[in-house]
C-alpha cells in the first residue's frame, strides 16, 4: 500500500479500516476527525482511516473491535511492512469529478508493534524497532556495545592496565579540514599490548570528569597551549608530558575510601576505546611520527663525519672530546657515553631525559644540541663548544668573583631557569662545574642528566633523591617532595659560592653537611653587600613554598640585586659580559681554559666490536631506541 495526503501533513497515519467496517459501537467523534482513505494496490479495496486528537490509531488499538478474520488484520503480520497509498477525501481539497483522485505519494515503511521509549540514555524518542533503541541512537549504542566487550578482552575484571609509552603522533583534519594532533599511546594489560590514538582534549575531557571523584589522586594535565601548537619542539614535549600524566594516573597509590582510577569507566574508556584504530587518513601506526628521534630516516651523521682534537672533560660515563666537522669546519664538544656503564649503573632514563630535554630546548644561555647518535658501544651527544671552559675552573683560580661580575652570572642563569621551568623542566644540578663560558663570556648551562620533565610547580611534582650532596635542598634530603623551587635554592648556593669561594655550610663529612643544610645558620662575609645577601638569604630558605622563585622567576628578576640588569637587553647579548675567557690571540682549537688532567687524557679508542659486542649492542640500541637527533640548523650550514 502508499500513503498520501493533499493536505501535506507529513505525520504517518496507522492504517485503521474503512467506515463501514467499524462496528457501531465504536465511538469516533467523525466531524473532528481527519479523513483519509487507505487503497490495498494489490487488492484494490479502500479503508478509512481517522486521526482523533492527534493520536494515531493502531492496529493494537483495534483488535478489540475487530474480528480476527478481518481483511485489514489479516493484511499485516507483527513484523510486516506494507506501501499504503493515501487518497484525501477532505472536502476542502477533494475534486468532485474524481474522488479516487491522489495528490501525492510517499513510500514509508510502517511496523504494527506498539511504541516504546527508547534505551538510550537522556534519549525521550518512542520508536517500534527490535533493538530497544531508536533509529538516532541505534548505530551509537551498538558501539558502546562493542566498545564494552572490548574493554573486557583488553581489561578483565581484576586485571589492571599500564601506561608502556607514547609512540609518536600525527596530524590529522576533521570533517571541516581543520587540522588537529593525535598521540599514540601505547598500553598493556598481562600479555596484550595494544595502542590507543587521542588528542588533546580527550585528556582533558578524562581529566575533568576525574576531578569529581571524591578524593581521587590526580596529577596536573598539562595546560592548553593555542599558539605554536604544531611546533615540533613543543609537541616533543607536550607528547612526553601526556605520557607522563598517564602513567602518573595508573600507578598512583590511591588514598583510603578513594576512588580507583583503573575502575572507572571514563578511564577504563579512554584506554580501550577504538584501540588499534588509528584515525582517517592515517592508515596505519606505523605512519605516526615518533618525536623522540627528530628524524625518521637513519642519521646521516656518524662518527666518521668528525675530527677528534683533545679531550676537554671526563665524567662518570665517558670523556667529552673537542671535535671538528669535517663538512662544516665547525668545533663542536662531543660529550661520549659507555652504553654498558649506563645500563649498569641503572641511568638509561637519565640519559634518555637528557636526550629530549637538549632536542626542544633553545636558549643562548643553555648549551645547544646539534647531533646525536649511537655506535654499537657509545652514545654521542654533539654540543656546542664553549671554549671558555667551566665556571668553576675560573672560580678556583680567582678565589672568588667580584659581585658585579656574580650578579651578571647570575641574571643570565636566571633566565636559563626561567625558560626551562616555562617548558615544565626543572635542571635539579646546577652548580659551577654545570656553567659553561662561551669564547664571549657569556653562561650556557650544560649534563641535563638529573632534569626532570613535566614539572610545573614549584613545590610539588617529584621525589627522587638525587643531586650533587653540597647543593642539595632539604626537601630533597628528606624526601618531602620538590618542584622547581629546588633550581632556585642552588642558584642561592651558587651565587653565594661566587661571592665568598665555597658554598655555605661546606664541609667534607658528609652527615654534618646534611645537617648543615637542614638547620645551620647563614652566615656571610662581611664583604657580601646586603642586597646580595638579601636575594641569597631569599633563595635560601628552607621553605620552599616561601623561597624566592617559587611563584616564578618574576620575582627573583625584580629583587634589588639585580637593579643593574636590563633584562631583555641581556637575552638579546647587547649587555657585554664582564669578563673575555679567552685571549685574543689564542685560536679556537686550543682549549685552554680547561684542567691539564683532562687534556692530557688520551683520546677515545676506536671501538672493537666482536661477536659478544655485537650482541649487547644490539639490546643496548633497542634501549635506546630513538636517541638520533640533527638539528635541522646544523643540516643546511653543512650542505
Amino acid at each position: 500500500m502508499t500513503m498520501g495526503s493533499s493536505s501535506g501533513n507529513s505525520n504517518l497515519i496507522s492504517p485503521c479500516t474503512s467506515d463501514d467496517s467499524i462496528d457501531d459501537h465504536a465511538k469516533f467523534d467523525l466531524d473532528t476527525m481527519a479523513a483519509y482513505l487507505v487503497k490495498d494496490l494489490d487488492s484494490g479495496q479502500s479503508y478509512r482511516v481517522e486521526e482523533i486528537d492527534q493520536q494515531y490509531v493502531t492496529l493494537e488499538a483495534m483488535k478489540e473491535k475487530l474480528s480476527e478474520s478481518h481483511d485489514l488484520l489479516a493484511l499485516y503480520s507483527a513484523d510486516a511492512t506494507t506501501e499504503v497509498e493515501i487518497e484525501n477525501t477532505s472536502d476542502s481539497d477533494k475534486d468532485d469529478d474524481d474522488p479516487g483522485y491522489v495528490e501525492e505519494v510517499d513510500v514509508v515503511k510502517h511496523r504494527t508493534s506498539e511504541l516504546q521509549p527508547c534505551q538510550f540514555a537522556g534519549c525521550t524518542l518512542f520508536h517500534t524497532r527490535r533493538s530497544g533503541y531508536c533509529e538516532t541512537h541505534e548505530v551509537r549504542a551498538k558501539e558502546e556495545e562493542d566498545s564494552r566487550a572490548q574493554a573486557l578482552y583488553l581489561i578483565p575484571l581484576g586485571r589492571q592496565a599500564s601506561f608502556v609509552e607514547m609512540k609518536g603522533h600525527s596530524f590529522v583534519e576533521d570533517s571541516m579540514f581543520r587540522l588537529y594532533t593525535v598521540f599514540t599511546v601505547v598500553l598493556r594489560c598481562g600479555e596484550s599490548t595494544w595502542s590507543v590514538y587521542r588528542r588533546y582534549r580527550e585528556f582533558t575531557a578524562l581529566y575533568d570528569k576525574l576531578k569529581l571523584r571524591p578524593r581521587l589522586r590526580l596529577p596536573t594535565l598539562p595546560p592548553k597551549k593555542i599558539i605554536g601548537s604544531f611546533e615540533p619542539e613543543f609537541l616533543a614535549r607536550r607528547q612526553y608530558e601526556l605520557g607522563q600524566w598517564l602513567d602518573q594516573l595508573l600507578t598512583y597509590e590511591p588514598l583510603s575510601n578513594a576512588t580507583n582510577p583503573h575502575e572507572c569507566d571514563e578511564v577504563v574508556r579512554f584506554l580501550t576505546w577504538k584501540a588499534d584504530q588509528p584515525p582517517f587518513p592515517v592508515e596505519q601506526p606505523a605512519d605516526f611520527l615518533n618525536l623522540q628521534d627528530s628524524s625518521s630516516n637513519a642519521p646521516r651523521v656518524n662518527l666518521t663525519d668528525f675530527k677528534m682534537i683533545q679531550v676537554i672533560g671526563r665524567g662518570s660515563f665517558g670523556k667529552v672530546v673537542l671535535v671538528g666537522h669535517h663538512a662544516t669546519k665547525k668545533l663542536y664538544a662531543m660529550k661520549m657515553l659507555n652504553k654498558a656503564n649506563i645500563v649498569k649503573r641503572k641511568q638509561v632514563e637519565h640519559t634518555r631525559t637528557e636526550r629530549r630535554v637538549l632536542g626542544y630546548t633553545k636558549h643562548p644561555f643553555i648549551v645547544g644540541l646539534h647531533f646525536a647518535f649511537q655506535t654499537p658501544q657509545r652514545l654521542y651527544f654533539v654540543l656546542d663548544y664553549c671554549p671558555g671552559g667551566e665556571l668553576f675552573y675560573h672560580l678556583t683560580r680567582m678565589k672568588k668573583l667580584p659581585e658585579h661580575m656574580a650578579c651578571y652570572y647570575a641574571a643570565e642563569i636566571t633566565l636559563a631557569l626561567e625558560h626551562l621551568h616555562g617548558l615544565g623542566v626543572v635542571y635539579r644540578d646546577l652548580k659551577p662545574e654545570n656553567i659553561l663560558l662561551t669564547k664571549e663570556g657569556h653562561v650556557k648551562l650544560a649534563d641535563f642528566g638529573l632534569a626532570k620533565e613535566g614539572i610545573t610547580d614549584g613545590v610539588y611534582g617529584t621525589n627522587s633523591l638525587c643531586g650533587t650532596p653540597e647543593y642539595l635542598p632539604p626537601e630533597i634530603l628528606d624526601r618531602l617532595g620538590h618542584g622547581t623551587a629546588v633550581d632556585w635554592w642552588n642558584l642561592g648556593m651558587v651565587l653565594y659560592e661566587m661571592l665568598t669561594g665555597l658554598p655555605p655550610w661546606y664541609t667534607n663529612d658528609r652527615q654534618k653537611l646534611f645537617d648543615r643544610l637542614r638547620s645551620a645558620r647563614l652566615h656571610f662575609p662581611p664583604y657580601v653587600s646586603r642586597r646580595a645577601e638579601g636575594l641569597i638569604r631569599a633563595l635560601l630558605n628552607r621553605n620552599p613554598a616561601e623561597r624566592l622563585g617559587a611563584r616564578g622567576a618574576a620575582e627573583v628578576k625584580a629583587h634589588p640585586f639585580f637593579e643593574s640588569i636590563e633584562w631583555d637587553d641581556l637575552l638579546a647579548l647587547k649587555m657585554p659580559p664582564p669578563f673575555r675567557p679567552c685571549r685574543a690571540t689564542t685560536t679556537d682549537d686550543t682549549p685552554l681554559n680547561f684542567e691539564a688532567e683532562f687534556t692530557r687524557l688520551p683520546l677515545p679508542s676506536v671501538e672493537v666490536v666482536d661477536k659478544e659486542t655485537k650482541q649487547k649492542a644490539r639490546a643496548n640500541s633497542d634501549t635506546f631506541s630513538g636517541f638520533a637527533y640533527e638539528n635541522p640548523d646544523a643540516m643546511q650550514s653543512s650542505l
